[in-house]
């Protein structure tokens, strides 16, 4: 007998993506500014902090001073996100993507009306429309 498929709701295979979201979120609050600007979390795998850094020369450090600042990183995600977390692991990972470039203005709408207005001027510079 074929089992049937089922659409399982988001978040029931990971009861903690929420909380995995607002720890992106928060990552640069949770770590400190200079740590956040290497690393970033990957997952929470078996209640275990995955984190990637990006620079391979410091992987072996963070991973020698893991051990006597995870305490505090610990109990500062659980009172801000209340992620009960057990471990920490370090990996390399790839640096994140490049935000999009904005673009001059990055207001549509007074984008769109500068054209229009170039526009009007260029057709009553070359006398097809009178101001």
């Amino acid at each position: 007998m074929k089992r049937a498929l089922r659409l399982v709701p988001i978040g029931a295979r990971q009861p903690n993506q929420r909380a995995e979201a607002r720890l992106r979120q928060a990552w640069r609050f949770v770590v400190g500014p200079a740590l956040a600007d290497r690393t970033r979390p990957l997952r929470v795998e078996r209640d275990i902090l995955v984190m990637g850094c990006w620079e391979l020369g410091r992987i072996a450090p963070l991973r020698e001073a893991a051990a006597a600042v995870w305490p505090q990183i610990r109990d500062r995600i659980h009172r801000a996100l209340g992620l009960n977390l057990v471990g920490l692991q370090i990996v390399p990972c790839d640096p994140p993507a490049e935000p999009p470039a904005l673009p001059k203005d990055p207001d549509p709408l007074r984008r769109a009306l500068r054209l229009l207005e170039a526009r009007h001027k260029e057709r009553v510079r070359l006398g097809l429309e009178q101001e």
